[in-house]
């Protein structure tokens, strides 16, 4: 797995997966189009998480973006694009201090390699994948794994206590990208069906 080369050691994750009834490549067109608004329980929770910066005057409201894919807004946050196995694992990453609920931006990363050699005490590192694997009986298996390092101890701490407090919003948003991912692959799959 890709996300084994940029994040072995780590002190937090989650896992999730989901069976899906598609062809592989709808299942991996589902994942890099899956949009914004197809996950309702993400403009919720993004909107909590923005609260203290919104009433900071750090962030300022826009457009609606609800047909944006996520992985593309994912990006404009900050996240990179480390590597793809086409049809197999995407992966992303981000360095920075989340657990801070103002100024917590993420340090701009210009390569993966970049990303491999970050290793600043005073940040935390993610890494966020989203993987296929066909099962024997034809379905596809799609998983999801987020892995995050935070190696000085007083970071670790801080991140520990804000990943008690978010844990459940991170799972119920992952869970929620995998059944838009499933639903708009076996739609395709329906879609295309019926014109053959």
């Amino acid at each position: 797995m890709l996300i084994d080369r940029y994040l072995p050691v780590y002190h937090y994750h989650e896992k999730h997966s989901i069976d899906v009834r598609a062809p592989k490549d709808a299942v991996y067109r589902a994942i890099r189009e899956v949009k914004y608004g197809d996950i309702p329980v993400l403009r919720l929770l993004f909107g909590i998480r923005m609260l203290p910066a919104w009433l900071a005057g750090k962030v300022k409201t826009g457009a609606s973006d609800g047909d944006d894919p996520f992985i593309k807004r994912m990006m404009r946050y900050g996240f990179m694009l480390l590597e793809e196995a086409e049809g197999q694992e995407l992966l992303v990453g981000v360095v920075g201090p989340f657990w801070r609920p103002i100024r917590n931006e993420p340090i701009r990363l210009d390569s993966a390699q970049a990303f491999i050699n970050c290793d600043s005490p005073r940040h935390a590192k993610a890494v966020m994948n989203f993987q296929v694997r066909e099962q024997s009986s034809g379905t596809m298996t799609v998983m999801t794994e987020t892995r995050i390092l935070a190696q000085d101890r007083s970071v670790r701490l801080k991140f520990g206590l804000y990943w008690l407090l978010i844990y459940p919003g991170s799972a119920l948003i992952r869970r929620g990208l995998l059944r838009a991912i499933k639903t708009n692959a076996e739609k395709e799959r329906v879609v295309y069906g019926s014109q053959t």
